[in-house]
């Protein structure tokens, strides 16, 4: 009968500093995005009463990452990961900014709120790739399946918690949410920032429509 792991063997992703603050960044974005999503699936419900709108809401999240599938990879792959993680996380930011100066100005509504989602799908579209390419480059390869089990708990904690704390934020006002998203983001970029420039892995091949395809 095996023994349990101990705890150096089912923590030893964190013994790298780099790693460290990539899974603080990711979990502290995941949780930010279940923060704006189910803040801007209330506060458009509250003030449109249109059902149909809350459909919308996800086909404009996420219609991005379907039209730029041919290029989101091949960008991971030919430039600097932890660059495109920290830019696309600034660009979360900037819509959290967004949706928190519409609610601020009262100008919340349909149109302007999907043209900010847009922009957000957008910088998931980018950053979904990077991260994933980005967390075998943190470890070494004995740390490696460690590494990833806690990537997907990460995601799995902050898509459990987040719309939680979403829920209970916007019981504070539609405002005090997108607030606590932005800063969430901002802490997100700057970690990624602090990740040590790692090896970047895989071919260096020139861009080309044979490579995107």
């Amino acid at each position: 009968m095996s023994s349990l792991p101990s705890a150096e063997n089912r923590f030893g992703a964190f013994r790298h500093s780099s790693y460290r603050r990539f899974f603080s960044a990711r979990f502290f974005s995941a949780f930010a995005i279940q923060i704006v999503s189910v803040s801007v699936g209330w506060q458009m419900y509250e003030v449109t009463g249109n059902a149909f709108y809350l459909g919308l809401i996800g086909l404009f999240q996420f219609l991005p990452s379907l039209l730029l599938i041919l290029v989101t990879g091949t960008v991971a792959d030919r430039h600097n990961r932890r660059r495109i993680m920290a830019i696309c996380l600034l660009m979360a930011a900037l819509c959290a900014v967004a949706l928190l100066g519409l609610t601020l100005t009262h100008s919340f509504s349909p149109w302007p709120v999907f043209a900010i989602l847009v922009v957000f799908g957008i910088e998931r579209a980018f950053m979904g790739p990077a991260v994933q390419s980005l967390a075998p480059n943190l470890v070494p390869v004995e740390d490696l399946p460690n590494a990833i089990a806690w990537n997907s708990s990460s995601w799995q904690m902050a898509s459990i918690l987040g719309p939680v704390a979403g829920g209970l934020l916007y019981g504070l006002g539609a405002s005090v949410a997108y607030s606590v998203a932005f800063v969430l983001f901002i802490v997100s970029a700057t970690l990624a920032v602090a990740i040590r420039k790692p090896e970047q892995r895989g071919p260096a091949k020139a861009i080309s429509l044979e490579t995107m395809l």
